[in-house]
């Protein structure tokens, strides 16, 4: 597969609940032999609450301990499809301006304006504390009580291309 050559693509998070009201952590990725990661993310129903996405790096898989700046893109409206014969609307997949944040503020996805969104995050690898070994890369959510489910791809572009990339998460 072309894609699969040029880019590795991961599956972090499938299902991840809003309901649970507390911080869930996505699986890591390994980037030593990666030059940058995008989150591809499906950011489902958000009914009642923000969610706030924070970028980390840390030395083992799901590790928290640096807090890193990123950028953000959301598309340019809804990619909900309601029933059968409705599309999402016009401009869901075009990007709107991207955003840098700051470590420590992350990002915080307002419900009353997001919801059934696409979104991306970008982190670029040279920003990590890899002095201090901290080699993995994590996104902390907190959910503030919203229904609804989020899946988070990730898009991992390689030091090394091939038509069999190694793991990422090891």
């Amino acid at each position: 597969m072309k894609l699969a050559e040029k880019y590795k693509i991961v599956l972090v998070t499938s299902n991840l609940d809003y309901n649970t009201g507390a911080t869930a952590t996505t699986k890591g990725i390994n980037m030593k032999n990666f030059h940058s990661c995008t989150y591809l993310i499906d950011i489902g129903t958000l009914a009642v609450a923000d969610v706030t996405i924070k970028a980390y790096s840390g030395a083992t898989d799901m590790a928290l301990t640096s807090a890193l700046p990123f950028k953000y893109a959301y598309g340019g409206s809804t990619c909900l499809w309601a029933a059968a014969g409705t599309t999402p609307a016009s401009g869901a997949d075009v990007l709107a301006a991207e955003v840098e944040v700051t470590a420590a503020t992350g990002l915080v996805v307002a419900q009353a304006t997001y919801p059934n969104y696409m979104l991306l995050i970008e982190v670029d690898a040279s920003i990590m504390d890899v002095a201090n070994g901290e080699s993995w890369l994590s996104l902390s959510i907190t959910c503030g009580a919203a229904t609804g489910l989020a899946s988070v791809f990730a898009l991992l572009e390689p030091r090394y291309t091939g038509n069999a990339s190694a793991t990422a998460l090891a």
